[in-house]
């Protein structure tokens, strides 16, 4: 029996950046495997976080822990109605019968008018819903039938346990109005999409899943709006070491040429970096990732030199010796980065190359 080879292609390069991170800890754990290791409670606090920020709406959110609750975990408020979010944390998928059971607390404490019917009243679970309980959510005029059904089995002797709550008269007529539009799931993948733009995000799942994209390169003869500043900082620069005058054009063929197109190189990374954490790190993590490099640099653009062009020079330098260890981009920082960040500061107006 004879047998053939194929050749095997090269696995295609990563489309983001690698970092000594990626190397460290290998294959990362999605943000979707970490919510099954949580616990209960940390499951409630998870839901907390995306709801609180998020809710922008809401006068108040609060968390109904233990017993007593009534059928009700996260309640979110606004200034007339209210949302529920019922976190259910089980090791399986959610049932039709897990959900009717927490449903059957709503239409008893409603029905007694302990509460209000929420405007939303969304079931939050880091395994999602069975099938058939996706099913019933997605029909919800059989949202009822299976409560009426079901009621004696998994409501009746569990809604509280002082009495048994059977099925008829006022409750009855009670459930009988009700039309459960605004009962829903929310999706494991919908909680983390929703968590990621919270500033919570990276605390609890760690900026090791998070991929740098790669750094698009400057176009050799068009100038962006936002580097006039620094690269007429430079050219300057360039003029104040040799007396000669220069321009973006002319520049090229002198042999401050490999100066510009370097600096260009980095500032173009420092910006990819500063849009990278925009996404992906709270509001003014980028800001502060400046303010420590223009803190290392200080003395140094300080010092006396001949022209501008040493001081450029010199200054280049020393950012790639500026220590990040406690940042929270220290991971992404590459060398281009540090010394593009030395024209974000001039971009900024922080210093100049040359005193005039």
């Amino acid at each position: 029996m004879s047998f053939g080879e194929n050749a095997i292609k090269l696995p295609p390069p990563p489309e983001f950046e690698l970092t000594a991170l990626d190397v460290e800890k290998g294959e990362t754990i999605h943000p979707l495997d970490r919510l099954q290791i949580m616990s209960p409670d940390t499951w409630e606090i998870f839901t907390l976080e995306f709801v609180s920020y998020l809710g922008k709406d809401y006068e108040s959110v609060t968390r109904c822990a233990g017993a007593g609750d009534k059928g009700r975990d996260v309640i979110a408020r606004h200034a007339t109605e209210w949302d529920n979010y019922q976190c259910k944390h089980y090791k399986d998928k959610l049932s039709v019968a897990n959900v009717v059971g927490e449903l059957g607390k709503l239409v008893y404490y409603t029905w007694r008018e302990d509460y209000t019917l929420p405007r939303e009243y969304r079931f939050v679970s880091p395994k999602g819903c069975s099938s058939d309980c996706i099913d019933m959510l997605s029909k919800k005029s059989r949202i009822k039938a299976e409560i009426i059904k079901r009621w004696d089995k998994v409501c009746k002797d569990k809604i509280t346990k002082t009495e048994s709550i059977p099925l008829e008269g006022g409750l009855l007529d009670y459930i009988n109005t009700l039309d459960f539009s605004f009962v829903d799931e929310m999706s494991s993948q919908e909680l983390i999409d929703r968590h990621a733009l919270t500033p919570y995000h990276t605390t609890r799942f760690g900026s090791y899943h998070l991929k740098r994209p790669q750094v698009r390169k400057p176009e050799p003869s068009a100038v962006g709006d936002n580097e006039k500043i620094y690269i007429d900082a430079l050219l300057d620069a360039f003029s104040d070491a040799d007396g000669g005058e220069y321009s973006f054009s002319n520049v090229m063929d002198s042999e401050y040429k490999e100066d510009l197109e370097r600096a260009r190189i980095n500032f173009f990374s420092a910006e990819s970096l500063e849009i990278f954490s925009r996404d992906a790190f709270p509001t003014g993590c980028y800001e502060s990732l400046k303010g420590e490099c223009h803190e290392g640099l200080h003395s140094v653009v300080r010092k006396k030199f001949d022209d501008g062009y040493q001081r450029f020079l010199e200054v280049s330098t020393q950012s790639v010796n500026i220590p990040y260890d406690s940042h929270p981009l220290r991971h992404f920082l590459q060398t281009s980065d540090r010394k593009g960040l030395c024209h974000q500061l001039v971009n900024d107006l922080k210093f100049k190359w040359i005193k005039k």
